[in-house]
């Protein structure tokens, strides 16, 4: 067995009278615990103070918005016409359907007609 056991498997080393603690795993015991964490961690200088290096520093990769995501939250204007998203497509002048009779202006929640069923689609 690895780790610590089920309630099941501890359940069972009990009823049989086993040592719990001989299966459960080493570095689940305080031993291990204690000799992990018994090194001090120092604290660090003032960045002013560390050596400088010959190498160049390490910078973060730029910044890119998701393409996504609206940039502007406002009516575009003909001049940002061509700002537009190259990756995604607008649904800008796409006529809205209802998807249970097929037409034109409306949901299938505001449909007058009677709802088609999923089987009946089917067959």
């Amino acid at each position: 067995m690895n780790g610590i056991p089920c309630p099941h498997a501890i359940s069972c080393i009990t009823f049989n009278g086993l040592d719990l603690k001989s299966y459960v795993d080493d570095c689940y015991k305080k031993k291990a615990y204690l000799k992990c964490y018994r090194e001090v961690i120092h604290p660090v200088n003032d960045p002013e103070l560390w050596k400088r290096t010959q190498y160049d520093d390490v910078i973060p990769p730029p910044y890119r918005r998701p393409s996504h995501r609206p940039v502007k939250k406002r009516k575009r204007g003909p001049a940002d016409e061509d700002n537009r998203s190259q990756t995604h497509l607008s649904r800008r002048g796409q006529v809205q359907r209802c998807s249970n009779c097929g037409g034109v202006g409306h949901k299938k929640s505001g449909c007058t007609k009677p709802t088609k069923r999923v089987c009946d689609m089917l067959f």
